[in-house]
């Protein structure tokens, strides 16, 4: 047997000896032919492909322009390379084949060795960590029996130093610190988890008395009804359990797209302190939500019915409406598979449930606080927008907007009606979304460019106050001053005739 595989190494080895010097030759239609035999030899003798073998044929049917024989090389390759047991080996076959599936343009197959290799790395990682995990063990063991070996010795010494006696007492003190910081640490952990559980148990409790209270409502009015038809019945508004029990809503909303019950409840516990928290099970209702409500921010399962939450936060992403809002995709995967799944999808952030409480909170916080940021960089770009130092905008819809009031600025009758329509938007979303976007309404940041331009315009002397107003929309001088002077702290009078 020994024997026999030195002898298929010997052929294999010849056989690659001449591919490699046809090649060279430039007699590719020769090499391709012994490049058939050679797979076909592999195959019978099931030898595993390796990078060298797999670059040297994708090569010779590069040079024949032979993309049939190319694939299924490549297709031979991979599982080739699923069947290695050695991650080593297979995390450098599947390098291989990554680039050569990016040179025959073969996306989903470089993808799919792309998640083969990533997936290699994480194992020889692993193994990796195991090794230096028993090595250290045997080291630990060693020290652990030279400690004991040395205690023996000690032991028979009945003398205690006096320093000895103290470093004894500090470490004593030392550690009774440290179960003492565990013990408080431990405490309150369990009092947030049983806080976490009373506000789920409420949410419950309230949405029971919601549906009960909703029940005899609706009894009292048929009675009613068939009691006294011609009076009309007194609406009773329903119980809203959020205020009962959280107080007024916030501004901001949140839209979960789940379909777990038991997840929904969690996640409103950690969100309802900053956010209006709606609700979807569906993909169809989940993107119908989306779109109306144009919530502040998304959370969507990865997995729902019918269709995956891959897909919901894709679309909500390729829509011009719906673009703007930070999208957090909770996944079953872990590692480079569930971060490539965000990624795909376009999310801004993900997690793998169960979701921790404290990294959840952490990143919807960096969320909003990135959105300020948003805010901070609109304001500089506004104020340089007529000056020789503008700085670029990326967002189309922001540049579209900004583009369309400074083409109306001597319009005094311009309205954010204008651009909603040229955007197809509804105002109401078109305000919101600007909102979100810049922290200002439609009416503040016309007001605010026409002041800006203003500005520049009296720093140039280009015409009078009075001819200034007209030329940015306002309606009269008086008007224009009293906003100037508002906005700037300054008198359009003197920046006019006092500006170097």
């Amino acid at each position: 047997m020994w024997a026999q595989a030195n002898a298929v190494q010997d052929t294999l080895s010849n056989r690659m000896i001449l591919l490699t010097q046809l090649s060279q030759s430039g007699s590719y239609e020769q090499a391709e032919v012994e490049a058939e035999a050679t797979r076909a030899f592999m195959k019978r003798h099931q030898v595993p492909f390796t990078p060298k073998i797999v670059s040297l044929l994708s090569g010779i049917y590069r040079a024949n322009q032979d993309d049939r024989s190319a694939t299924r090389l490549l297709a031979e390759a991979e599982l080739s390379a699923r069947k290695d047991p050695n991650y080593v080996t297979k995390a450098t076959l599947l390098k291989t084949l990554v680039d050569e599936c990016r040179k025959w343009d073969l996306p989903d197959q470089a993808l799919t060795c792309q998640q083969l290799l990533a997936t290699a790395q994480d194992s020889i990682d692993a193994r990796e960590r195991r090794n230096t995990t028993a090595s250290l063990r045997t080291q630990l063991d060693s020290l652990s029996a030279l400690r004991r070996l040395d205690a023996s010795e000690q032991s028979k010494f009945l003398r205690i130093e006096r320093e000895q006696a103290m470093l004894m007492g500090a470490g004593v003190g030392l550690l009774f610190l440290l179960l003492l910081f565990g013990y408080f640490r431990a405490n309150d952990r369990w009092r947030k988890i049983m806080e976490k559980k009373e506000l789920e148990w409420d949410i419950m409790r309230s949405n029971l008395q919601y549906e009960a209270e909703m029940q005899h409502n609706a009894a009292v009015v048929e009675a009613t009804q068939a009691a006294a038809p011609i009076t009309k019945p007194v609406p009773v508004s329903p119980l809203d359990p959020y205020t009962l029990y959280q107080g007024p809503k916030p501004e901001a909303i949140a839209l979960l797209i789940e379909p777990n019950r038991q997840v929904v409840l969690y996640l409103k516990s950690l969100l309802s302190d900053r956010f209006q928290v709606e609700t979807a099970n569906t993909f169809t209702e989940g993107m119908q939500l989306a779109t109306e409500l144009l919530p502040d921010l998304i959370v969507c399962d990865a997995l729902l019915n019918g269709k995956t939450g891959i897909e919901v936060a894709r679309q909500i992403k390729l829509s011009e409406r719906t673009n703007h809002i930070p999208v957090v995709l909770l996944t079953d995967k872990f590692g480079n598979e569930g971060k490539l799944d965000a990624l795909r999808a376009g999310a801004d952030a993900w997690f793998t449930r169960p979701v921790i409480d404290d990294e959840f909170d952490a990143s919807v916080q960096r969320l909003l606080d990135a959105r300020k940021i948003k805010h901070d960089q609109f304001n500089r770009f506004l104020q340089l927008y007529f000056s020789e130092n503008r700085v670029p905008l990326d967002e189309p819809f922001l540049l579209t907007t900004v583009q369309m009031i400074e083409q109306n600025l001597a319009n005094p009758d311009f309205m954010a009606d204008d651009i909603a329509r040229k955007l197809q938007l509804t105002k109401t979303h078109y305000v919101k979304k600007l909102k979100v976007l810049t922290g200002k309404e439609p009416i503040q940041l016309i007001r605010e460019m026409r002041l800006e331009k203003a500005k520049v315009l009296l720093e140039k002397r280009a015409g009078t106050p009075q001819a200034i107003s007209e030329l940015v929309g306002f309606s009269s001088p008086g008007t224009f001053a009293l906003a100037f002077k508002e906005y700037f702290g300054e008198n359009t009078l003197l920046l006019a005739y006092n500006k170097s």
